[in-house]
């Protein structure tokens, strides 16, 4: 065999093991080597239904029915015949004032028989919840001695930007936040027709729908709807992403079962749980990662939680 043919057959021989070895080698690796797998995410559909945007608006309670109890002239208090917090009827005895008169008398006269005692009594039922002044206090005409509340007399005073003053419906009736969280209702009896200067707020006063026991100066959340949508398409918070400026939004929206493509949006209604989804279009059998969806890029590989 010449020489040259030789070499050229062992060459080829080398060439096909080569191949063959390397083909083998590919295969060992694709079955050896795990298939990578897509961020793990959970996802949910959009939710149909009516939403409702809400106002949050501060207001406070007072007494509408409330007696100041004051002094009609210069003397000492010789004996107050309330306490704090005490319930009192109409007539109720509250104070007896020396008038400073018969007090300059008695210290010049002592057998003077003019005691120059008068009472001063309780004109309206309530519960007393202001007393300034006890026995022997010195006291002048005007000042103020008492106060005296009807508790079932409660309201509420709801300051309303003028913006929204529209909004607040005569006889309506709201929900109302207390500081505890607990809820209550109150209807809106009386618009007054003025507006603050500094803050442009206008004033309604609400009664509570059912009699409720709580202090004046109570300072409480009135919701006011400000607009509602029937209909409205929108995903839970988590779904939603936004920049550090909070002047962009969008959502990652799944393609099929290992893919997912960033959608800009347009908010709606916020609500505590939901978000309205304003813009783009969409539909009640797309799907969304509501969980891991922060800092992902504009498309991803994902794995959907069963």
């Amino acid at each position: 065999m010449n020489p040259n043919t030789k070499k050229i057959i062992l060459l080829l021989i080398f060439g096909i093991f080569m191949f063959v070895l390397s083909s083998c080698t590919k295969k060992q690796t694709e079955e050896t080597e795990p298939l990578l797998k897509g961020v793990e995410v959970s996802a949910a559909f959009p939710i149909k239904g009516r939403m409702t945007e809400y106002s949050d608006l501060n207001a406070n309670t007072f007494f509408l029915y409330q007696e100041i109890i004051r002094g009609t002239f210069s003397g000492f208090v010789s004996k107050t015949y309330k306490n704090l917090g005490d319930n009192v009827k109409k007539g109720d005895l509250l104070f007896s004032i020396r008038t400073k008169e018969s007090s300059a008398m008695d210290s010049t006269n002592p057998g003077n028989q003019f005691s120059g005692l008068v009472n001063i009594n309780a004109h309206s039922d309530g519960v007393l919840i202001e007393l300034n002044y006890h026995a022997g206090d010195y006291i002048t005409e005007t000042d103020r001695l008492a106060l005296i509340v009807n508790p079932s007399s409660l309201r509420i005073m709801l300051n309303v930007p003028f913006r929204y003053s529209d909004k607040v419906l005569m006889s309506a009736r709201y929900s109302i936040k207390l500081p505890d969280n607990k809820i209550m209702s109150a209807e809106v009896v009386k618009k007054i027709p003025s507006i603050d200067p500094v803050n442009q707020t206008q004033s309604f006063i609400l009664k509570p729908v059912t009699e409720v026991k709580l202090p004046a100066n109570l300072n409480l959340i009135v919701q006011i709807p400000l607009q509602t949508i029937a209909g409205a398409m929108a995903l839970p918070k988590a779904a939603i992403v936004t920049n550090e400026t909070q002047s962009e939004f969008w959502v990652m929206k799944i393609l099929n079962d290992s893919t997912a493509v960033k959608l800009n949006i347009t908010k709606g209604i916020v609500t505590d749980s939901l978000i309205q989804i304003k813009e783009p279009v969409i539909s009640e059998s797309d799907r969304f990662i509501t969980e891991g969806v922060y800092g992902l890029p504009d498309t991803v590989n994902i794995s959907i939680k069963k």
